[in-house]
């Protein structure tokens, strides 16, 4: 028994060499927010993205679906047997829309089809809350609004800090960088520039350490 806790000290000692050494950049060398994803027209729809599908004059076949890990989509209500799968993936909205259409009138579920695609929610448009919050997980940004939020509404958004969370070295990943953030002082300093989250970043809030 002595041994092992030897081995689990000795591991842990390691551990916080390491994080006290960890290459973490400061908040305030992260990069500008890129551009916000470009027009529906010119997007390319990609596996995970939820799509709204409708036709006009056509209540009953308005659905929704997601695009699985192949590209791919089912729409039952264009097919008799309600198996009918496309490949949605590399496509526009428009040029789904006229494939769907195209797809109705060959299939006899519409003499005239005028399909329409939205792009419902995008799937790059998320990011990651890990550690010490209660509910950690991924988090879609809110819809209606440009995908910019804090990092302090970030990790709100995740339910807050459980009573275990260090706020003082808040780790940010972006891409291949991690950045550490001291929310702790954000918070107590209004004038403080906020620290904005943008679609693929991580947020883990670590453990304090006693």
């Amino acid at each position: 028994m002595k041994h092992l806790f030897a081995f689990y000290s000795l591991a842990f000692g390691i551990l916080l060499l390491h994080s006290a050494c960890a290459p973490y950049r400061p908040a305030e060398q992260l990069p500008p927010p890129p551009s916000p994803p470009p027009s529906q027209g010119h997007y390319a729809i990609q596996a995970g993205d939820l799509l709204g599908i409708s036709f006009a004059g056509e209540m009953d076949l308005t659905q929704q679906v997601r695009v699985d890990w192949n590209g791919m989509i089912n729409v039952p209500t264009l097919s008799a047997d309600g198996n009918a799968e496309l490949h949605a993936a590399g496509l526009s909205p428009s040029e789904l829309a006229a494939k769907l259409s195209s797809y109705a009138v060959a299939n006899k579920i519409l003499v005239k089809a005028r399909a329409q695609v939205l792009v419902i929610e995008y799937a790059t448009l998320a990011y990651s809350v890990l550690g010490q919050v209660t509910q950690p997980g991924r988090y879609n940004f809110p819809r209606g609004v440009p995908p910019r939020l804090t990092i302090e509404e970030a990790v709100a958004l995740a339910g807050g800090y459980t009573r275990l969370a260090r706020q003082t070295r808040v780790l940010l990943k972006r891409n291949h960088q991690v950045y550490s953030v001291d929310l702790k002082k954000i918070a107590s300093q209004p004038g403080h520039p906020p620290v904005i989250i943008i679609p693929g970043d991580v947020i883990t809030v670590p453990e304090r350490m006693f």
